[in-house]
């Protein structure tokens, strides 16, 4: 299966540019897990809505290969897609491409389903892998960037959500390691805490109450702290229990 990543940072970057120049960009749905040729504009972001972790995940295994092996022209790719990722963030640090190709408007209104904060993880791990092996902060900075805003929206007195599918909670915690920063650290430990507390966010995020979604697939049930065994999405599952394990 095709995988539209680097067209959507592609795509993601033109946006970028168009609001620079003050030019308003369109507007398209963001009410679906996979978009593709049939069901949406040309222009507009394709794939499925985590498709942005690919080209992460990828650039992670290059730092890695690199810290042993190190190979020039392995790490002159990388650094082109670096460059068009950088090129797709938004000035407030928010980089996700389906929301800004498709509707910036609408940036973290759906944390159950869309993925926004698991592909920040990705790209958090893809960032501090490749600069443990080459010291360039490029992706780093551009990671620090997203961190940053997520630290501003998520927390006591601001947006109490939290990730539908966790990594964030691990990748924070390993950025406050590369960097120091506390924020990170802070935010991880609130989006682990905040997890599970009634009234479900997942519920007032969707504006009604959902009995027949009790949030186990999610891991979100109950406070983690007060879970007893391991249940639903076994992905999701670990990366909690690693994030919890690491604070």
């Amino acid at each position: 299966e095709k995988s539209y990543c680097i067209e959507n940072f592609i795509k993601a970057g033109k946006v970028c540019e168009d609001i620079r120049k003050g030019i308003e960009p369109a507007t398209y749905p963001v009410d679906r897990w996979q978009y593709d040729e049939n069901n949406s504009d040309q222009n507009a972001f394709h794939g499925w809505v985590f498709q942005d972790s690919d080209v992460y995940k990828w650039i992670e295994a290059v730092g890695y290969s690199l810290q042993n092996h190190p190979d020039k022209e392995l790490e002159n790719k990388a650094n082109e897609y670096i460059d068009i990722i950088c090129e797709a963030q938004l000035e407030s640090g928010y980089l996700d491409t389906l929301y800004i190709i498709n509707d910036r408007n609408k940036v973290f209104s759906n944390l159950k389903d869309h993925h926004e904060l698991y592909c920040f993880g990705h790209l958090a791990e893809g960032a501090i892998s490749f600069y443990n092996a080459t010291g360039n902060r490029k992706l780093l900075d551009t990671a620090c960037r997203f961190a940053d805003l997520i630290c501003r929206t998520f927390g006591e007195d601001k947006i109490k959500g939290y990730p539908g599918h966790e990594i964030a909670e691990m990748a924070l915690v390993k950025l406050y390691e590369a960097t120091g920063k506390k924020e990170y650290l802070r935010t991880a430990k609130f989006f682990i805490e905040e997890r599970g507390k009634k009234p479900y966010y997942f519920d007032m995020e969707r504006g009604k109450e959902t009995v027949n979604d009790n949030y186990h697939y999610n891991q979100a049930h109950i406070e983690p702290k007060y879970q007893t065994e391991a249940v639903g999405h076994a992905v999701r599952g670990v990366y909690l229990y690693a994030a919890m394990a690491d604070i």
